[in-house]
């Protein structure tokens, strides 16, 4: 291995690998390259786990801008995906010297992603004494490093090789500049959210209601369960008692719920109206009910502030609604703490002040008179929106560094 021993770092690097090369077998399955004529991207795992959320919109942004392009994957539980297609395969963890020397050789990589918090020392020096670039994103290293002089000297050895390093957090960067890494291959931008495609809605239906509703504070109860469309009525009646024009939108409750929804609308003197009756909502209306949820764009888009239903109070309901929808449209979100599947969607947006949490019925009553307030509102739907929209953008920026890389491979 070139260049190994002219320093501390190269020569416990050396000796840990001559250790790995000593412990691994040297029967081996063949390594055989992705269909196609493409340039190839290597990309590495951490071992043990399964496919990081992140990297499917990565690799989707990959393959929608070089739809050549082969993939090859190493270590990670990596579950089947139609992406890539044959132009994709899935390979053990390359964790020797001679194992990564033959895949070098038979893949030719263009270039190498290590996704994650993983630095796996024989595909380093492996990948940099072939002269192919490295670089390493969505590593959230705080916590995941041995730690201790030989391992730190090991880490220091093997960040000396990675080309560029793009965190994304702050905690990540301090560590990596700790331990020794260059501060000119460390770019700080943030972590691959979440995204949505928006939901789409009929723009002519929504310039026609907006007319119709001129003037009114709107707020939309999405998916609620059946507790939680109770508690919205409530809320909803407590609202006009000092906003005698807001208007409720409950849509997509559970099924078979409706006559109950419409007593307690009776029970609090609120007066409904069904979206199914085609009607447009009047001055002396109170609640509008739409009973399926295949409208939910255009309600995200008349309403200054949506209640997510399924967080607050369980029971049966549609299928949750993920929390970036109504932030990517606009809306200020109201949630419980029931997180559902989207834990990580609601712990982004809870760190970027980006949505109001409630524990119960009565925080919800004082989250919906606050959010009556539009410059409330707005605050707190600009920070969702940037929330939502901002993983596109990471995405992009690592995009460019792998693409870049790629092209300087000769």
């Amino acid at each position: 291995m070139a260049g190994l021993g002219g320093s501390a770092g190269n020569l416990a690097l050396w000796l840990h690998l001559r250790r790995k090369d000593g412990l691994v077998g040297t029967s081996r399955p063949a390594v055989v390259a992705p269909d196609g004529e493409g340039p190839l991207l290597l990309i590495h795992l951490p071992p043990g786990e399964e496919d990081p959320a992140a990297l499917t919109a990565v690799v989707g942004a990959l393959l929608s801008t070089r739809k050549d392009l082969r993939l090859v994957f190493s270590g990670g539980n990596r579950t089947p995906s139609a992406q890539g297609g044959s132009h994709s395969v899935n390979l053990a963890a390359l964790d020797s010297p001679a194992a990564v020397e033959a895949a070098l050789k038979a893949l030719a990589p263009k270039a190498l992603l290590l996704f994650g918090a993983d630095l796996p020392a024989a595909l380093i020096t492996g990948a940099a004494d072939a002269g192919i670039p490295i670089l390493m994103a969505e590593a959230r290293l705080e916590g995941k490093l041995a730690r201790g002089l030989w391992r730190d000297t090991i880490t220091r050895g093997l960040l000396a090789r990675i080309d560029r390093i793009l965190v994304p957090d702050l905690q990540t960067e301090a560590l990596l500049r700790k331990l020794g890494a260059d501060g000119g291959k460390i770019e700080m931008i943030g972590p691959v959210t979440d995204t949505q495609a928006l939901l789409r809605g009929n723009e002519a239906e929504r310039q026609a209601l907006a007319q119709v509703l001129s003037g009114r504070h709107i707020w939309f109860a999405a998916s609620p369960t059946l507790p939680e469309a109770l508690a919205a009525i409530e809320a909803h009646h407590d609202l006009l008692q000092y906003n005698h024009r807001a208007l409720l939108i409950l849509a997509a409750p559970p099924e078979g719920t409706l006559a109950e929804i419409l007593a307690s609308c009776d029970a609090h003197g609120l007066a409904p109206i069904l979206r199914t009756d085609d009607d447009d909502p009047q001055p002396d209306d109170h609640v509008l009910i739409a009973e399926e949820d295949d409208e939910m764009g255009l309600w995200y888009r008349l309403a200054s502030v949506t209640f997510v239903g399924g967080t607050l109070i369980g029971g049966n309901a549609f299928p949750a609604r993920h929390p970036f929808e109504p932030a990517a449209l606009g809306s200020a979100i109201i949630h419980g703490p029931i997180p559902g599947r989207y834990d990580a969607a609601w712990a982004q947006l809870e760190g970027a002040h980006a949505a109001r949490k409630v524990a119960d019925v009565q925080g919800l009553k004082q989250a919906v008179s606050d959010l009556a307030s539009a410059e409330q509102a707005a605050i707190l739907a600009q920070n969702a929106w940037t929330v939502s929209t901002g993983g596109a953008a990471v995405v992009r920026r690592i995009l460019s560094d792998i693409l870049t890389a790629m092209e300087g491979k000769a």
